[in-house]
């Protein structure tokens, strides 16, 4: 049991350092939106680089925060009709089948993005665009962000099955319900 915490908190810190970053990443970008508007509305000389970097910003943005809001359960879902269920099936819906399912997704997501990924370095691919950057590292960050993906659903489906069959449970609000000697 101590492993699996030991685990969990090098997860943790992964998910939040991958946070850190993904913020970063918005910060950059929110500072280039600005720098393209104001040199195409102040100084009438419109930037060639700024959409093209704010579109190259995004996707690892995106890819690697995705960790951090799986595993504080921070996602958007739908669950009217679950609510309705007993806590044990709801338990086993949100935290085992779920996460197995997402676990199918995730290492086709890791596999496929490293192989793209890999490609591009391997000839050194470049956009379209007159700035001609590299897109490889871009594409780096795919498998990168859901390889992370990947060991929060497994450290999820763990603690879904120990609440499953020790008799844990989350509420319909999300809170956890803890057992007799206080563990979670």
């Amino acid at each position: 049991m101590k492993i699996v915490r030991a685990l969990d908190k090098i997860i943790e810190v992964l998910t939040r350092v991958a946070l850190f970053c993904s913020g970063l990443l918005l910060l950059a970008m929110a500072i280039n939106v600005t720098y393209g508007v104001l040199t195409r509305y102040v100084f009438n000389a419109p930037s060639v680089y700024a959409i093209e970097l704010t579109k190259i910003l995004m996707i690892p943005a995106l890819v690697i925060a995705v960790s951090y809001v799986q595993r504080n359960d921070r996602h958007l879902k739908v669950d009217f009709l679950a609510t309705k269920l007993p806590n044990k099936v709801q338990t086993a819906l949100f935290e085992i089948v779920v996460p197995i399912t997402a676990l199918f997704v995730t290492y086709v997501m890791v596999w496929k993005g490293w192989d793209a990924a890999s490609y591009s370095f391997s000839i050194n691919e470049t956009s379209y665009s007159s700035w001609r950057e590299p897109l490889w590292p871009v594409k780096f960050t795919i498998p990168i962000g859901y390889g992370l993906l990947f060991l929060v659903l497994v450290a999820q489906l763990c603690k879904g099955v120990a609440r499953l069959f020790v008799g844990e449970s989350k509420t319909s609000d999300g809170s956890e319900i803890t057992t007799a000697d206080g563990q979670v």
